[in-house]
């Protein structure tokens, strides 16, 4: 390829304009939050992979998500306890101010009392102290049993939900980066192209001041390159926009610069169409229809939870107590302490409760068949999803291949155009034509390859290929 081989598609003229009004918003969204999710680095330079990684490793969501599965863990800890002994002790004692009156009949004191009559006695002493110490442990509860396997399935759905948002950041971080590239590409075209057509423009004034052309040939060149040089201006803030994008994906302050260290010839080079395009689709490994599914599982076990509920409950437990009564404050002057030992099993038996709990299960039912049609639907929408990207994935291929031959054909095209205009045997008006025919053409090619590896991150995606 010549170093001459160089102009501005519309797009570096407009701005990345089917792309623009997307990040432009976000950018501006985001640009308020920076401070709060700035973070210290040196790091500057990132290859794909690499700015991929940084993003995982500094994603605040992500954090987030990764604590959730720490919390999923503690739970299932949590949960597993509630089957083992529990060992609890009880002290306490009491000051009587007033010991309470009993009346009893005073015949029985004084046979010879009078019919009815009655005596006030006070029974206790004044300090009572207690001293408890209990264990229980739970024998049989069908509501502990499906908790259990709940708290284990949770966990497994918090590990899931992180692989899909780790998904989605790749995902994320390589559209912007490859976004990035194109537009650097297409700006060195635009600085090739100034370079060149600023040569041809000095040549076409020194034949004007020989009397060779006509003043309105070197004015329209003029124009064409103010409106380049007007595009490189925009295709630079374009890039600045996207790379703040990015710095705000990974995870980097927005104040620090960044530098991508691949190509975009490298990232085109890295994949082969045949082996993407000829993969089979393994709906089990899709990470959406993991998700539905450890779902499923957990709706499973609520309504078994809930039948659960039925069931008897069993727990075993053992008391020793010991007391203490006074009537001076003796709990740690020697007093005379009694025990007592006794050991029992609870059965907790559900016999009739208005059919709450039936009502319960039944709706345990249906969101089960709720969650089941979920999963159909998400089976049908993924299967055309497949069918949908490997299309969309073969037609961005067939269109990039069409495109990137028109534009060598319209280079060569070009370049006879520029040769024939300096030997004067062109007019620039017919230059302009062959100039703004190639200007299309290189558009085409850079949006159709943008299309190519987005249209690849998306059949990527769905075959869990990230």
């Amino acid at each position: 390829t010549s170093t001459n081989r160089s102009l501005i598609p519309p797009s570096g003229i407009r701005g990345l304009n089917y792309k623009q009004m997307k990040y432009k918003f976000l950018i501006l969204a985001i640009a308020l939050q920076s401070a709060l999710f700035a973070q210290d680095s040196t790091k500057t330079a990132f290859s794909l992979k690499e700015a991929q990684d940084y993003a995982i490793a500094n994603n605040v969501n992500l954090k987030n998500m990764q604590l959730d599965v720490d919390i999923a863990q503690k739970k299932i800890w949590e949960t597993t306890a509630i089957g083992l002994p529990q060992v609890k002790a009880n002290l306490g004692h009491t000051y009587m101010i007033d010991i309470p009156v009993t009346l009893l009949p005073a015949q029985i004191f004084n046979p010879q009392a009078p019919e009815g009559m009655m005596i006030p006695v006070k029974f206790g002493t004044d300090h009572n102290s207690s001293a408890e110490l209990q264990l229980t442990q739970l024998i049989f509860s069908g509501e502990y049993l499906v908790g259990l396997k709940a708290s284990k399935i949770y966990k497994e759905l918090s590990l899931t939900q992180v692989k899909k948002t780790e998904d989605d950041i790749k995902s994320q971080v390589s559209q912007t980066y490859q976004l990035i590239l194109i537009a650097q590409a297409r700006n060195k075209i635009l600085e090739q192209n100034i370079e060149s057509t600023q040569k041809i423009y000095d040549d076409m004034q020194a034949m004007y001041q020989a009397g060779f052309v006509q003043q309105t040939d070197a004015d329209q060149l003029k124009i064409t390159l103010s409106r380049l040089k007007n595009g490189l201006s925009t295709a630079t803030s374009q890039i600045e926009l996207a790379k703040n994008l990015l710095k705000f994906q990974i995870g980097l302050p927005l104040n620090q610069p960044i530098e991508l260290t691949e190509s975009l010839d490298n990232i085109h080079s890295q994949f082969n169409f045949d082996n993407i395009y000829n993969q089979e689709f393994n709906l089990t490994s899709n990470i959406d229809y993991k998700m539905f599914d450890v779902q499923e599982n957990l709706q499973k076990l609520n309504l078994q939870r809930e039948k659960s509920t039925l069931l008897p409950t069993i727990s075993a437990f053992y008391s020793h107590k010991q007391s203490m009564q006074s009537n001076d404050f003796e709990v740690f002057s020697g007093g005379i302490w009694y025990k007592s030992n006794l050991v029992g099993l609870n059965v907790s038996i559900p016999i009739f409760g208005s059919g709450q709990k039936l009502s319960k299960i039944s709706q345990a039912k249906i969101s089960l068949d709720k969650v089941k049609n979920g999963k159909l639907m998400l089976q049908d929408n993924l299967d055309i999803g497949y069918i949908r990207a490997k299309s969309d994935f073969k037609t961005a291929f067939d269109t990039y291949q069409v495109e990137k031959e028109n534009k060598d054909l319209s280079y060569k095209i070009f370049e006879n155009a520029q040769t024939r205009l300096k030997n004067g045997t062109m007019s620039t008006l017919d230059f302009n034509q062959a100039q703004m025919q190639y200007i299309g053409t290189e558009d085409a090619y850079f949006q159709a390859l943008s299309r190519l590896l987005d249209a690849k991150i998306n059949l990527e995606k769905l075959l869990n290929q990230h």
